[in-house]
């Protein structure tokens, strides 16, 4: 019979590589894997992707971090009107948990869509009512190639901004009539 050797993948950089102290201390495991499937928001009901714990620790309180006894098993709800932000079975942290405002939920000020190059949404509408459009989709992706961007750490759902921005651009085209 045959045996196949699994191909090894390059690492990806994490947070732990880094030299910042911010990763190690010893309640705080920010290599943990993201959980995997969804659940149910207890405050709205809405299904929520779990939230990498690299995340959590970079921007949770460090108040809220030293109340909790780990940073596994949370999950993100980016219902814009769900005071929820992350949770854990029946455990919510809200708004106030967090270093950050997270600016796809309702009344955000800012409004942020990109953590990692600094867009807004009242960015991308000064941009689209000065010019009838935005370059900010274009501006993101020639980032993320250079210098590169650090989505799971700085974006409070610990993903990729661009499903995101790309649904605030149209939002904001559609209601100036772009």
């Amino acid at each position: 019979m045959f045996s196949f050797k699994p191909i090894k993948e390059p690492q990806q950089e994490s947070c732990c590589s880094t030299t910042s102290d911010s990763c190690s201390t010893e309640s705080h495991d920010c290599c943990s894997p993201q959980p995997k499937g969804k659940a149910e928001c207890p405050l709205c009901g809405k299904p929520a992707k779990g939230v990498l714990v690299k995340t959590l620790e970079h921007l949770l309180t460090d108040e809220t971090k030293a109340k909790l006894d780990s940073l596994e098993g949370f999950h993100y709800c980016k219902t814009p009107t769900c005071e929820a932000v992350y949770f854990r079975g029946d455990e919510v942290l809200r708004q106030d948990a967090l270093t950050v405002t997270v600016g796809l939920k309702e009344d955000a000020s800012p409004a942020t869509v990109c953590y990692c190059f600094d867009w807004t949404k009242e960015k991308i509408k000064a941009e689209i009512e000065a010019t009838g459009k935005t370059t900010a989709l274009e501006d993101i992706k020639a980032k993320m190639q250079d210098p590169g961007c650090s989505c799971e750490i700085l974006n409070s759902s610990g993903q990729c901004c661009l499903g995101d921005v790309g649904k605030v651009v149209r939002e904001i085209s559609v209601k100036h009539g772009v």
